[in-house]
């Protein structure tokens, strides 16, 4: 079931009447109950997975808990990661090991038989990178002596499931959820109506911008990139940016809305990235819960540093004390998250492209000062920087990607008369830019005399009507989001 639906948009009115009218003591059970049927509306058979995660995890960190002896608590978690590794190793990396031991084999001389290998139908799960993720957590912070647990295994599942992000984030923390699922709360009119507002906003963005930009992006990228202009590939990079970032957003602003309508607060996931001054502010403020767990359970561990314990600040804390510090842990942290995004080496040179960008700005000092001395221009050097980084993230191939990063610094390539990429997609990689600026200038006014209030207040009314009309003419499952892959 996709959120960009009506049938979803049945599910959740229905379920949340439902948990508002039931007892507090009960709420948690349908919503663990409706996580589960939620995720099995795609494939019943891989709702096993969740459950055998969530039960090893469950037992092993009771047992953690349990026990004073160093030894066992630690062959305990290991119990955890080997597991919970290992099924999203098997179902997200099989293939791409194949590949790689099959060229390797190739490249020394060998043949290995990897067609045979690959006879096996191995089905991605959705969100088995952002649950995977949930779980180690849980237990690596028992075994750490932080955080929260419970004893409730039924708590602990919804903790695990809970359906609005399940599939693709925000990435939890116990210490976020199980508290408010111990105790659920029944949703205020202020949490209604601030959760319609954020669906409404949700799906605007992803059904009347994203799935908008995707056949002109999908077009592109499927065009004959030889003979791309510079410029075309700077449109590409800027499209998809926009694509990605309305259609990832859109989903967080989804998810956090159909949270609050059953009373329950996840925190945000996105801060108005492209506003960013550098390239630590840009994970600051993208994909917020994700940068944060790799800055906690493996970053920080990796320098040596101590570890935070929620999921806000990105990247920020974490970089920022440790410019001194080897870089080694920086690629690594950086490769790895690239490779998590997907089983492709494109992904991996993508992630190490965002690391040599944040050592550069660790080493050279002018452009660690720039966000002081020049904000104007050091929000346009990490918005080109930013988005160019995204053409290895969507290109077709590695070879696609290096063929047209490759044209970016030839000067005799900006030439607007030679472009390839049709005209009007131009002017809407202006537009979209012009309007997300706008659209921060008017999120962040704060309006003080009294008739500035009223008309704020009429805009947003007139807004929202307007999101959901479009909402309402555009809205059919036609494009799943993209971290769905993930």
């Amino acid at each position: 079931m996709l959120f960009n639906s009506f049938s979803y948009l049945l599910f959740l009115v229905v379920g949340a009447t439902v948990i508002w009218l039931l007892p507090r003591d009960k709420r948690v059970y349908l919503m663990g109950l409706g996580s589960i049927l939620f995720y099995g509306m795609w494939r019943w058979e891989f709702v096993s997975l969740i459950l055998i995660s969530a039960v090893i995890d469950f037992v092993a960190t009771r047992r953690i808990l349990a026990t004073d002896v160093q030894r066992h608590k630690r062959n305990w978690l290991l119990l955890s990661l080997c597991v919970n590794l290992g099924l999203l190793v098997f179902f997200k990396y099989t293939y791409f090991l194949i590949d790689n031991v099959g060229l390797l084999g190739q490249g020394i001389g060998l043949n290995p038989p990897v067609a045979s290998w690959r006879a096996i139908d191995i089905i991605l799960p959705l969100g088995i990178s952002f649950y995977t993720f949930q779980t180690i957590s849980y237990t690596i912070d028992a075994y750490r002596g932080v955080g929260r647990t419970t004893d409730d295994f039924f708590v602990f599942l919804t903790y695990v499931a809970f359906w609005p992000q399940l599939v693709a984030g925000p990435i939890l923390r116990a210490s976020e959820m199980i508290p408010q699922l111990e105790s659920p709360q029944r949703a205020s009119r202020t949490d209604v109506a601030a959760g319609c507002q954020r669906i409404v906003i949700g799906l605007f963005k992803k059904v009347v911008i994203a799935d908008n930009l995707s056949p002109i992006v999908d077009t592109i990228y499927a065009g004959r990139i030889d003979d791309y202009m510079a410029t075309d590939v700077w449109v590409a990079a800027i499209l998809f940016g926009f694509q990605i970032y309305m259609d990832f957003s859109g989903y967080s602003d989804i998810a956090i809305g159909s949270a609050r309508m059953v009373g329950v607060h996840i925190p945000e996931n996105f801060d108005w990235p492209y506003i960013a001054r550098s390239p630590r502010d840009f994970w600051r403020r993208w994909h917020i819960t994700l940068s944060s767990w790799i800055r906690d359970y493996l970053y920080l561990p990796l320098t040596g540093q101590r570890f935070h314990s929620d999921s806000q600040g990105g990247l920020e804390v974490a970089v920022g004390e440790s410019q001194r510090r080897s870089t080694w842990p920086l690629f690594l942290t950086w490769f790895i998250m690239g490779l998590w995004h997907g089983a492709a080496w494109r992904f991996a040179v993508w992630g190490v492209y965002h690391a040599f960008f944040i050592h550069l700005y660790r080493r050279v000092r002018w452009l660690r000062t720039l966000p002081e001395r020049r904000p104007i221009s050091a929000w346009g050097v990490t918005f080109l920087v930013c988005m160019l980084g995204w053409v290895p993230f969507r290109a077709e191939s590695l070879a696609a990607a290096m063929t047209m990063l490759s044209k970016v610094p030839n000067p005799l390539l900006y030439d607007l008369s030679r472009k390839v990429v049709y005209g009007p997609h131009y002017v809407t990689a202006a537009i979209m830019l012009v309007g997300f600026l706008v659209a921060h200038t008017l999120h962040n006014w704060q309006p003080v005399a009294p008739n500035h209030v009223r008309v704020a207040w009429a805009g947003r009314v007139v807004l929202t009507a307007l999101m959901t009309a479009s909402v309402l003419v555009y809205l059919k499952p036609v494009e799943q989001f993209i971290y769905f892959q993930f």
